[in-house]
C-alpha cells in the first residue's frame, strides 16, 4: 500500500464560515494554484454574492457542509440537511465532508447522514490508514492565532513532513476585513505559508475530500477480507457510507498480476498499480 498516494505527507487548507474576506482576497488565493476546501455556512452563502461563490466552486475547490445557521443551540438533522440542499440547489454540488460548528462533537450524529467525514478543531496529525488514533468523525486541524506569521504555517508543514501525516490548516478570514472572522490572519503571511508548502514536491496538497477519501479508502483496504483459491487471492472491502465515487488507491506488488472486474491492471511507470475503490475487490494472481 502506498501512503498518501506516494507523497511523504499531505496538507489540506480549509476556510470556514463563508466570510467576505475570503471572497475579497480570492484572486490572491486562486493565484496560488492549489485546491482549497470551503466549509460553507448555508444561510450566509445563499445571501450572496452567489455569483462570487459560484466562481469559487467552478474553479474546482471543494464545498463542505458547515450547517445552515452555525448555532449549536439549533443542533439538528434539519440544520445539516438544509445546508446540504442549499449547496446542491445553488451550486450543483453534493457535499461529502462536514465541519462541526465550533468543533462540537454532537454534530457528528447528523453529519453521518450525508457525509463520510467530520472535521473538528483539535490540533493534531492524521496518520496513514489509521482510524484508530483519529476518528473520521473528529478530524484534527490547526487554527493559527490572530495575525500568525508565515513561520507558524511553515512549522506545521515541517511537522507534517517529518511525521509523515496529514495536516489540516484552518483559517476563517483575513485581517483588514469587516466580516468578524475568528482569529483572522494576514493575507501575505498566509500566502507565503502556502508557497512554502508548494516548494516540497513530496507534499500532497489537496482538498479534504480527495485526501480524506484516500485516507479512509486505505483503511478500508487494510481491513479487507482475504480469500484464497488455488494460486489467486481475492481482497474484498466495504467503503464507508456516503463515500465519494471514482476514488483510487495506489498499491505495489512483488509478483503476479492484479485484476479488477475481469481486467488486468497496468503497472504505472511511477511504480504502482492504481486500484478502483468503487470495485470493492481485487484479485492477485499469477
Amino acid at each position: 500500500m502506498v501512503n498518501w498516494a506516494g507523497f511523504k505527507a499531505a496538507v489540506s487548507y480549509n476556510f470556514d464560515d463563508s466570510n467576505s474576506s475570503q471572497l475579497s482576497n480570492y484572486s490572491a488565493l486562486k493565484s496560488l494554484g492549489v485546491k482549497f476546501t470551503f466549509y460553507v455556512w448555508g444561510q450566509k452563502i445563499t445571501q450572496g454574492p452567489e455569483s462570487a461563490w459560484a466562481s469559487v466552486a467552478n474553479d474546482g475547490h471543494e464545498f463542505g457542509n458547515h450547517t445552515w445557521d452555525h448555532t449549536d443551540a439549533n443542533m439538528s438533522q434539519s440544520d445539516v440537511d438544509q445546508c446540504q440542499q442549499a449547496v446542491k440547489t445553488d451550486f450543483g454540488i453534493t457535499t461529502y465532508t462536514f465541519a462541526a460548528p465550533n468543533g462540537t462533537a454532537g454534530w457528528a450524529q447528523y453529519a453521518q447522514t450525508h457525509h463520510f467525514m467530520d472535521r473538528g478543531v483539535a490540533d493534531g496529525l492524521m496518520m496513514p490508514g489509521n482510524e484508530t488514533s483519529t476518528s473520521p468523525w473528529a478530524l484534527h486541524c490547526y487554527i493559527p492565532p490572530t495575525g500568525a506569521p508565515a513561520n507558524d504555517f511553515n512549522s506545521e508543514i515541517d511537522g507534517a513532513r517529518s511525521g509523515g501525516g496529514w495536516r489540516v490548516i484552518l483559517v476563517h478570514g483575513f485581517t483588514g476585513g469587516t466580516d468578524g472572522a475568528y482569529q483572522p490572519v494576514d493575507l501575505a503571511q498566509y500566502t507565503a505559508g502556502v508557497t512554502y508548502a508548494k516548494s516540497f514536491p513530496d507534499l500532497w496538497i489537496d482538498t479534504m475530500l480527495s485526501i480524506g477519501a484516500y485516507w479512509r479508502g486505505q483503511n478500508a483496504f487494510n481491513n479487507a477480507t482475504k480469500t484464497t483459491s488455488g494460486s489467486s487471492t481475492t481482497y474484498t472491502w466495504t467503503l464507508p457510507a456516503n463515500f465519494p465515487p471514482n476514488r483510487y488507491l495506489r498499491v505495489t506488488l512483488t509478483g503476479g498480476n492484479i485484476t479488477q472486474n475481469g481486467t488486468t491492471l497496468q503497472w504505472d511507470t511511477h511504480g504502482y498499480y492504481e486500484i478502483s475503490l468503487d470495485a470493492g475487490s481485487l484479485t492477485v494472481g499469477p
